[in-house]
């Protein structure tokens, strides 16, 4: 019985530790402890098992859509004021966010890092693009980007905890 006990109470402390590891916001644990965030990400499925080239790449002439360089677009969906594009690309959520960070031509106005999940909020060429990279595999990523008015009721997702 106290084997037992001490497995689960184990597992508890194990479970507590990466669900904080996947709270707060700003990148604030993923800038302070790099290696740390890409091996966990290292845990994840090989990409070779995950298919980021299914479904047929599709054009996205989006006015405010910046994506990554080798970004694959394979949906667009116009709905009144906003644009979701919904894309892979073989890089981390960090790598994305790190992207944005380094690019000149956008302006960030917020970023939230959970390791397996980057949100960006930018503004580019008069609009806004909300950006959701979430990881798909060891270093591949889906992008979920709405684009709209750059407004703060345009209407754009927010992101989940709330900051930003």
């Amino acid at each position: 019985m106290r084997v037992r006990v001490l497995v689960v109470a184990a597992v508890g402390v194990v479970a507590l530790g990466l669900g904080l590891a996947g709270c707060g916001g700003g990148g604030g644990d993923t800038q302070a402890a790099p290696d740390r965030a890409q091996g966990m990400l290292a845990n994840l499925p090989s990409c070779d098992r995950v298919p980021l080239d299914e479904g047929a790449e599709v054009a996205a002439d989006v006015p405010g859509l910046v994506l990554p360089d080798g970004a694959r677009v394979t949906s667009t969906v116009a709905q009144g004021a906003l644009t979701t594009v919904e894309a892979t690309i073989r890089l981390t959520p960090l790598d994305v966010r790190a992207h944005y960070e380094g690019r000149t031509d956008v302006e960030l106005l917020s970023v939230e890092d959970e390791i397996f999940e980057s949100e960006i909020l930018l503004r580019a060429q008069e609009r806004r693009m909300y950006l959701r990279a979430t990881a798909l595999c060891a270093d591949g990523t889906a992008l979920t980007a709405v684009v709209g008015p750059d407004s703060e009721d345009a209407g754009l997702p927010g992101f989940r905890s709330g900051a930003g």
